[in-house]
């Protein structure tokens, strides 16, 4: 015993006691005792066998396996989608550019307006004679049961679903995309201040964010701006949505003779807005298709699938009313937003069956 130390010896045992040697006892008593290790089991970490490492590794691969494709599809949704909503801005502002240098309307064929094109977006590539030129060979529609080659969109008539008489041209822009454009030579003059969804009025197309890379679908890597090859919609369950946001007109309402919107006039104190009612210009579009606008809630479905619609742009108006001056829209460049709009403003439209 060393009660200097405070540490006695008891049969090969090490007690630690109080400070008090008198509290000691020969048993160590109330004393801890730490008794030490065996000869040849120092204070040695134990390791990882090599069986557990392999176990380890495989449950790690299983897991990656089983996720990786959902995050990749994801991933590449995601990127289609923003690639898409580029190229909508970027053609968008570009035709408002030349629709503010007076420079939008006035060309009697498709080749005269690319011409001009070229000063506002970066081309790269005209291809006149063949538009698979600068084109993927073939596409398909959104569910792969119908292919279109893309050597026989060489006109506008193969492209929208009225015939302008122009030819259709294959193009490719310096960032990668393609696209196969017809010009509309009956375009409107527009005011100075017309938003995109105007201006793009004058064109139709079918683009590609992706260039000739697969998988060359529409809804995926390809889209159509007033444009539907397939001369079919997308389908949503019992719902057919167009494959393409519908240019239209607004429709002059204000005496009530209107069959798309008799109560939106001046006699109901509209008539600082019922002169251009964009609500009604928009049934009315829709209409001569044979199609209509969505409800409300039809518009809020196409809105939780947007990226396989192709709606990536700000409001779009549904065909419920709020009341006589308001028509229920909801944002897709957003939130999903649903509110109300004034029926004298524009917003996008897709028409359903």
């Amino acid at each position: 015993m060393n009660t200097g130390n405070l540490e006695i010896q008891v049969r090969g045992a090490v007690c630690l006691t109080a400070p008090s040697p008198q509290t000691l006892s020969s048993t160590c008593g109330f004393a801890k005792c730490l008794y030490p290790l065996p000869q040849g089991e120092g204070r040695r970490a134990k390791a990882f066998t090599l069986a557990e490492v392999l176990i380890t590794l495989s449950v790690i691969g299983i897991v990656a396996a089983l996720t990786m494709p959902a995050l990749m599809a994801n991933w590449q949704e995601k990127s289609y989608s923003t690639a898409k909503e580029v190229f909508d801005r970027r053609l968008e502002e570009a035709t408002r550019q030349m629709n503010v240098n007076e420079a939008l309307t006035g060309y009697t064929t498709t080749e005269t307006f690319i011409d001009e094109l070229k000063k506002y977006l970066k081309i790269s590539q005209v291809c006149s004679s063949d538009p698979s030129g600068c084109f993927a060979s073939a596409i398909t529609n959104s569910d792969n049961s119908e292919a279109v080659e893309t050597k026989n969109l060489k006109n506008s008539s193969n492209l929208n679903k009225g015939n302008w008489g122009t030819k259709a041209l294959g193009l490719g822009l310096i960032n990668g995309y393609t696209a196969i454009l017809s010009y509309n030579p009956d375009c409107p003059v527009l005011d100075i201040g017309a938003p995109g969804a105007q201006t793009t009025s004058c064109l139709s197309l079918v683009y590609d964010i992706n260039g000739k890379s697969k998988p060359n679908r529409l809804g995926k890597d390809v889209y159509t701006l007033n444009a539907n090859p397939f001369n079919t919609c997308i389908k949503m369950g019992n719902l057919c949505v167009s494959a393409s946001n519908e240019p239209y007109r607004t429709i002059d309402t204000c005496d009530g003779t209107s069959e798309y919107d008799k109560d939106f006039t001046t006699a109901n104190g509209y008539g600082s807005y019922c002169a251009n009612n964009y609500w009604a210009g928009a049934m009315k579009a829709c209409a001569d298709l044979g199609m209509r606008l969505p409800t409300k809630d039809q518009l809020n479905t196409m809105y939780q699938r947007r990226g396989e619609l192709g709606m990536s742009l700000d409001w779009f108006w549904s065909s419920t009313e709020y009341d006589i001056g308001h028509a229920w829209e909801q944002l897709f460049s957003g939130g999903g937003t649903q509110t109300y709009g004034q029926k004298g403003v524009i917003r996008y439209v897709r028409c359903v069956k």
